[in-house]
């Protein structure tokens, strides 16, 4: 039987476990196909259990999100400032604004959030963007075509 050396998070110290299925996951395809991957099953678990350091996976970008990442382009006025001031990537926040992207991690969607409230604060201290403006304006006059249209 042959063995492999760990040392994941999951010891405390390299660890020699036997190369079988009850310890390691194996590559299905490519040029390792059969082959141990490089950590145990137990640390592979391990570290989706214990991080800490966030949120993790993926979420749907849903209309509200995407409503949300326009408001923050808006805001910044466009996406290279939103990058600058904010450290979110502009071809990212791109992509969930106009919904090309149908799954954003959960860090980013939480950093998209955290963005946009702090630039809310700073537009409250310092005045709008002219291009918020401009969108806001848009968006009530729409909302007054609606209205009419619907006879309110």
């Amino acid at each position: 039987m042959s063995f492999k050396v760990c040392t994941g998070p999951a010891h405390s110290g390299p660890v020699r476990l036997p190369v079988d299925e009850e310890h390691w996951h194996f590559h299905r395809s490519g040029p390792k196909a059969g082959q141990p991957v490089a950590r145990c099953k137990l640390c592979q678990n391990w570290s989706k259990l214990v991080r800490k350091d966030g949120p993790h996976g993926l979420v749907k970008v849903t209309p509200r999100l995407r409503m949300l990442a326009k408001e923050l382009i808006d805001r910044c006025d466009g996406c290279h400032n939103v990058e600058l001031w904010h450290g979110i990537r502009g071809e990212t926040i791109r992509v969930i604004s106009t919904g090309e992207q149908k799954s954003v991690q959960k860090k980013t969607a939480a950093r998209l959030l955290t963005a946009l409230a702090e630039q809310r604060k700073e537009d409250r201290r310092n005045g709008l963007s002219a291009r918020f403006l401009a969108a806001r304006k848009q968006q009530i006059q729409r909302e007054a075509r609606l209205e009419r249209l619907a006879g309110y």
